[in-house]
């Protein structure tokens, strides 16, 4: 019954009720009664023949219960407590003294070293019961509220992304990218860096959904959105904006290549080939983009940027949609879209 057996990976957790108790205790016909006491009465057991090989076991694998001699070689009883209770760890390890000394002194510098019960030998199998079902009691309650509070945080982080996430798309949504605007006017404020901002629409999507309807319509926007999301970079940030309107924040890029890149964006959604209306001139499902830049020499704030984008977003509509158009002398005008080879029909 060495201790050799029970070292290596750390076991699979046990069942609420049932602990894990490590033994430490260098006489082996105590050692090995303690052991069989403790598996009879249904809990996991690991040995350890001194303190200090009782300290390793504890560290690569949490014991619920430390039943401990007091006289060990290399590391004592007490020594092994105080370790134990100097552990930053939020799981707490019920401490036991099992040991021949049974004066009070010995029981009141055990209680001071961070022990919890303290037994004199020769163990009592009744009083040891006692003992470990006091303790079981505590490794309970204590696993219980880790539970609940491991539930509880489950849940608090599923309700922030949920919140922070636009249910149609599942990109971010206006409050996450308020949020991500207030870090954002601090870094250039602070290090100047440059970002542009895309403003983008799909074209005539109005006529789309007066078409084909509202589930249609939907569907592209999933569609546009996945498509446009795949074609940004890890780094950029992607919002819809509301309706069929979508935000990239797109850091460390000057407008002539945010446009670019946006230009390729926009290729990819006509290369869906989505079919449009028969009453809108283009064929397929297309996007409009306007840019504006903000660095450490604009004025106006955040709110000047985004009218920026909108402004030429407005101008990308006008001047014949389906194009890319900055806010300076940048402007990229439709190119043919690369045949695919499969087409892709919305009806």
């Amino acid at each position: 019954m060495g201790s050799a057996s029970n070292q290596g990976a750390p076991a699979a957790p046990l069942p609420i009720g049932r602990m894990k108790v490590l033994i430490a205790e260098d006489d082996q016909d105590s050692r090995q009664g303690l052991e069989l006491a403790v598996r009879l009465l249904g809990h996991a057991c690991a040995v350890a023949r001194d303190g200090q090989e009782a300290w390793e076991m504890h560290q690569a694998d949490h014991a619920d219960v430390i039943l401990a001699d007091w006289n060990m070689p290399r590391l004592d009883g007490p020594g092994l407590c105080r370790r134990i209770r100097s552990l930053p760890t939020s799981g707490y390890t019920q401490f036991i003294f099992v040991t021949g000394n049974s004066d009070k002194a010995h029981f009141i510098e055990g209680m001071h070293a961070g022990a919890d019960e303290y037994l004199t030998k020769p163990v009592d199998i009744d009083e040891l019961e006692v003992r470990l079902e006091v303790s079981r009691r505590a490794v309970t309650l204590q696993r219980l509220g880790e539970e609940k509070t491991s539930a509880l945080r489950r849940k608090s982080d599923n309700d922030f992304r949920a919140a922070r996430t636009d249910p149609l798309t599942a990109v971010s949504n206006r409050l996450e990218l308020t949020e991500d605007l207030e870090l954002l006017a601090s870094r250039v404020r602070r290090y100047g860096h440059p970002y542009c901002a895309a403003l983008c629409d799909i074209d005539s999507f109005k006529a789309y959904n007066d078409c084909f309807g509202h589930l249609a319509g939907d569907d592209v926007i999933r569609r546009v959105a996945q498509t446009m999301q795949e074609g940004l970079r890890r780094n950029d940030g992607f919002y819809r904006y509301g309706g069929e309107e979508f935000l990239a924040i797109l850091p460390e890029q000057a407008l002539a290549e945010a446009t670019a890149g946006m230009d390729r964006v926009r290729r990819e959604v006509e290369e869906l080939r989505v079919a449009h209306a028969p009453s809108v001139t283009m064929p397929f499902v297309t996007l409009s983009v306007g840019i504006a830049e903000l660095n450490s020499a604009s004025t106006g704030g955040i709110e000047a940027w985004l009218r920026r984008a909108d402004t030429a977003l407005y101008k990308a509509k006008s001047t014949g949609r389906n194009r890319v158009v900055s806010e300076g002398p940048v402007e990229v005008a439709p190119r043919p879209a690369k045949t695919r080879r499969r087409t892709s029909r919305q009806n």
